[in-house]
């Protein structure tokens, strides 16, 4: 073989040498070769395209000489390494030449190209970007963090699939570090399928998706794939490189709770001079304007904190207010003096002796004349449009008991930072913490009807009067708007739970009070957390749960999804209907009648329709079981705690709930599903490539809360409800009709609660593939789509869930600018 190497330039993580040949590159194999031995498979890219005009050619690169074939080689770039390319016969593999290919020589010959033949270098930097399809693509779509100094590095292999035969054949990945040193990882396969070839949608394309775990040390990595019928290929980035896809997660997954840019945010949506004056000249326009009054329980305030207090309720643009202060302090009198110096009306001061805050609070609200009672701390502030705005949801919704709005702390150089932007009213996330906290603002008429808090529960008597309330209330509402600052200092909670212990137990002994009322037999349990609580609900009789599974082939997958629910799963009373979806495989079927004789729970349906019909599978499925509860569970799902499932049936203990979704995880422990958001012609999953471990916003992604929908992949609903709505809508055979469920049982009234107690691993795209990467289900999912939000799109309410204030369209919480 005769050659030159015509030019080379170094990249990102990969060098690029430019071979004028007579020998056709069809007809080659490449490789870098270490000094020990290693090989690692370098990718061959023509310049021009076959059959392409030669004036054309050369604009893409193609050297004109006296040699016919001019291509490139990638080759991996190392830290001081020195490799040799090596180029053989594709059908013999002899040697053909070799080009040495040294860290120093390269890097001062890259150099020159860039400086003295820039449009060379331009023309073969990155042509392996430029140039995906054909052949074996490598590719990190992200470094995530998962445990403490630990990530996943997640990559995409591709190459073309010819014949069946290649769909599962081995694909050898290894993984190098920047001395071109092997690390000893086992690749996490997370989705394996074939799919069309975005390029020819009668060719096919092998695509697996996998990750590795690392620490989180910056470094450079090199990622190797080698088909058993194919071209290998690499990957290869540098430790910056590294460092940017790992803040790219950061950035991706990061809530607006640890948002820096919030203050910029907040100084644009807070209310100016002239909003405060034009709402002013609106309030006199009112002609309904109720009494609010608002209670404070003073003790030992310092005078700074007490004065700003004060400051901020007399700017309110809303006048009608009183303020009852109950002083139960026990100074030299300074706070005395400073209330006693207010100068106006409106402020009223009650003298108490120092009980409970619980007590404390209740002498000042059999003071009010209000009607309607908010309640703000002594060293907080408030804005100045906080009453208006309260007054403005009350205008719209004249039957609103309960209010609150959204808040942030303050600190002590007057910063404000780490906002709390809260849903509309969310039940089960308030039986996990008292989320409403401030301002609270009843109703005299809700008020009237609840017996105010005893002091047992002082410390959370705010939490305890909000669950009565709500209990009562015809209407409950979330003042979307930054109005109530809670100041940070040594003695408050915000920056010290611990500072008051015996909130803690008063705040399990009040939700444990609020369940007694409502009747559900539950234990109130504390949790990992401060002042946070789980709910172990009680059956006198468990519920029958019908776990309905649609399958077709995959025994490898199933096996494992049974394995675990029969076998690791302790809730008492469930059994499982496989539905028989057109199997080709005879393994299949010897498994049915295995598992059917191992085990009574287990039963096999046969569907009797054609194709894939998700919905049909699944209401087929539960017309042939009888459980109380129907669990549609997907075959590529594997439980991971024994208690899964009995924390999923404890909800259904209270008779809101309807439906129930858990919290399910990819194989290397990122979040898959925390539950769904729902907007107009978008849906997507809460939490989203976080941690398993990371708590998510508002403790979400740990604790249970409502949302507006659970994914179908484990997705539990009470059988009368799933009869009433008319179980899946059929037209949606594959696509949101999980979603679908969910908001016809949310439009009947019903919760839609996410789970994240109960824990499953899902391999999604096992058995089906991705319907946006195969064009004949790309059109039946677009279809489906559009039916679906033709049907909901004027009944998904922004701000349900997730704060108006926040992107609408971002499972993560970020703020909406």
């Amino acid at each position: 073989m005769s050659f030159t190497v015509n030019a080379l330039c170094r990249g990102t993580g990969k060098g690029y040498v430019s071979i004028c040949a007579d020998t056709d590159p069809g007809k080659l194999r490449a490789e870098a070769v270490k000094d020990d031995g290693t090989v690692f498979p370098c990718p061959i890219y023509r310049f021009g395209f076959p059959g392409e005009d030669s004036t054309a050619s050369r604009q893409w690169g193609e050297t004109a000489g006296d040699r016919p074939y001019s291509f490139v080689v990638v080759v991996p770039l190392f830290e001081g390494i020195d490799l040799t390319i090596r180029l053989a016969s594709r059908e013999s593999g002899e040697t053909l030449a070799t080009i040495p290919f040294g860290h120093v020589a390269t890097r001062i010959r890259s150099r020159l190209t860039y400086r003295l033949r820039p449009e060379t270098a331009a023309s073969m930097r990155d042509i392996d970007q430029r140039r995906l399809s054909g052949g074996t693509y490598v590719y990190i779509t992200g470094i995530y963090p998962v445990e403490e100094h630990e990530v996943s590095c997640r990559f995409t292999v591709r190459y073309p699939v010819l014949q069946d035969s290649e769909a599962k054949a081995p694909c050898k990945i290894a993984v190098y570090d920047g001395s071109a040193t092997p690390i000893q990882v086992t690749p996490c396969i997370l989705e394996d399928s074939v799919i069309t070839d975005p390029h020819d949608a009668h060719q096919r394309i092998r695509q697996i998706v996998a990750a590795i775990r690392l620490s989180d040390t910056p470094r450079t990595l090199c990622i190797c794939a080698t088909p058993e019928h194919g071209n290998g290929n690499f990957t290869c980035i540098p430790a910056s490189s590294f460092s940017g896809f790992f803040t790219g997660a950061l950035d991706l997954t990061k809530h607006v709770f640890n948002d820096e840019g919030y203050s910029v945010w907040f100084e644009q949506h807070r209310a100016t001079f002239a909003d405060i004056d034009n709402q002013r000249q609106i309030c006199a326009t009112w002609d309904n304007t109720p009494l609010i009054s608002i209670v404070t329980v003073v003790y030992n305030t310092p005078v700074p904190y007490l004065h700003a207090l004060i400051d901020s309720l007399k700017a309110q643009s809303y006048a009608h207010f009183e303020v009852v202060f109950v002083n139960v302090s026990n100074d030299d009198g300074t706070v005395e003096r400073e209330l006693e110096s207010i100068n106006d009306k409106r402020f009223r001061i009650v003298h108490a002796e120092n009980k409970s805050i619980a007590d404390n609070t209740n002498a000042g609200i059999v003071q009010t004349k209000g009607d309607y009672i908010a309640f703000v701390d002594h060293d907080d502030v408030i804005e100045p449009d906080t009453l208006y705005q309260y007054m403005c949801v009350l205008r719209d919704h004249p039957h609103s008991d309960v209010l609150y709005c959204d808040e942030d702390l303050m600190d002590e150089s007057g910063h404000y930072w780490k906002p709390i932007f809260k849903p509309a009213f969310n039940p089960d996330l308030l039986n996990v913490n008292n989320y409403i906290t401030h301002m609270l603002m009843v109703s005299r008429h809700v008020l009237e009807q609840v017996e105010l808090s005893p002091s047992d529960v002082a410390g959370a008597q705010d939490y305890d009067l909000t669950m009565k309330c709500a209990e009562q209330a015809r209407e409950i509402h979330n003042v979307s708007k930054m109005l109530y600052h809670w100041r940070m200092h040594r003695n408050s909670t915000s920056t010290n739970p611990d500072s008051k212990p015996y909130a803690q137990e008063a705040g399990r002994i009040a939700l444990t009070r609020h369940y007694e009322r409502i009747g559900v037999d539950a234990t109130v349990h504390d949790s990992e957390l401060p002042f946070r609580y789980r709910t172990e609900y009680h059956w006198n009789q468990p519920p029958k749960v019908s776990i309905v599974i649609p399958t077709k082939d995959h025994v490898d997958v199933l096996s494992k999804c049974l394995e675990r629910v029969l076998h690791a799963t302790n809730y008492p009373n469930f059994d499982v209907t496989l539905v028989e979806n057109n199997s080709e495989d005879p393994r299949t079927f010897e498994y049915y009648r295995d598992i059917e004789q191992d085990d009574a729970r287990v039963h096999v349906v046969t569907w009797k329709g054609t194709g894939f019909n998700y919905s049909a599978i699944c209401n087929y499925g539960a017309s042939q079981c009888d459980g109380e509860l129907i669990l549609f569970l997907n075959n590529d799902t594997e439980a991971i705690n024994e208690d899964w499932l009995t924390s999923m049936v404890g909800f259904f203990a209270r008779p809101e709930v309807g439906v129930v979704g858990a919290k399910l995880l990819f194989h290397d422990d990122l979040v898959q599903h925390g539950g769904i958001w729902a907007s107009m012609d978008h849906c997507g999953y809460f939490g989203e490539l976080l941690s398993y471990k990371d708590g998510g916003y508002m403790e979400t992604m740990r604790y249970p809360w409502d949302c507006a929908a659970v994914t179908g992949a484990c997705q539990m609903i009470r059988r009368s409800l799933f009869t009433k709505i008319g179980g899946l809508d059929e037209q949606l055979a594959v696509v949101l009709n999980d979603v679908d469920l969910c908001l016809k049982a949310r439009q009947e009234g019903y919760l839609v609660v996410f789970n994240p107690q109960a824990k499953l691993y899902h391999n999604e795209h096992t058995s089906r593939g991705r319907d946006e990467q195969d064009v004949h289900k790309e059109l039946r999912a677009i279809n489906e789509q559009a039916r679906f939000y033709a049907k909901w799109d004027s009944s998904l309410h922004r701000g349900e869930f997730i704060n108006p204030n926040l992107n609408q369209y971002d499972g993560h919480f970020k703020l909406r600018w």
